[in-house]
């Protein structure tokens, strides 16, 4: 090898150190660097209805991270905060804070919190969770119904008592805001009435800009 070819290699090293550090550098600040403006560097939730609308599948068998079963019937008459994520997803482990913050919130206490995780074994998930004492149920996914399937994650619906799917969106966002605060808070206190009823209830408190929301992007 000549000094120049020497030169050149050397200089691609470090092109390529200096590339993968800047890279690792933006990922930090997009995780974990300052936040702003309602909190943090998330959008708002548009907390967009469904299109075409539709009922939650409470058959749905999901697993705690020990694998013994748990049936999504088990919240059934309860207002469901139910988010789709997995460890190796960016966007979901930026919005997760945000999701346990929300669930914290004294006035949410009759709102069931539940983060499905995608990823194949529960051993990943625990391992994520060390240390992190947040107030979610999180659960293993099987196959998802139809009405719980997207095309990406993180994805996040909310349940009337009814069965109502009257919220669903994709993406991560800013899920402890005051307006989804009120929302679900608003949601849970009008109680058990007819599935078109759950429904008509929640679009009369979905905030203005998100009462004629189109189907998620």
């Amino acid at each position: 090898m000549t000094m120049n070819e020497a030169k050149r290699t050397s200089t691609q090293t470090w092109l390529i150190v200096a590339t993968c550090l800047a890279t690792a550098w933006i990922v930090f600040l997009l995780l974990f660097g300052p936040r702003s403006g309602n909190g943090g560097d998330l959008p708002v939730p548009e907390l967009k209805a469904p299109i075409p609308p539709g009922v939650a599948e409470y058959g749905w068998g999901l697993r705690d991270l020990a694998g013994a079963p748990v049936p999504l019937r088990q919240y059934q008459g309860k207002t469901i905060f139910l988010n789709l994520w997995a460890t190796w997803c960016a966007p979901c482990v930026a919005e997760l804070p945000a999701i346990a913050n929300l669930a914290s919130n004294p006035r949410l206490k009759d709102v069931a919190f539940l983060c499905v995780s995608t990823d194949e074994s529960p051993e990943a998930v625990r391992s994520f969770l060390k240390g992190k004492n947040w107030p979610l149920t999180i659960l293993m996914a099987s196959d998802a119904p139809p009405i719980f399937t997207t095309a990406g994650i993180p994805a996040t619906f909310v349940i009337a008592p009814d069965g109502q799917v009257v919220v669903s969106e994709i993406g991560s966002a800013q899920w402890d805001d005051p307006s989804v605060v009120d929302f679900l808070e608003r949601l849970s206190q009008k109680g058990a009435g007819s599935v078109e009823a759950s429904k008509n209830q929640a679009d009369e408190i979905r905030p203005a800009q998100s009462a004629t929301s189109s189907s998620p992007e």
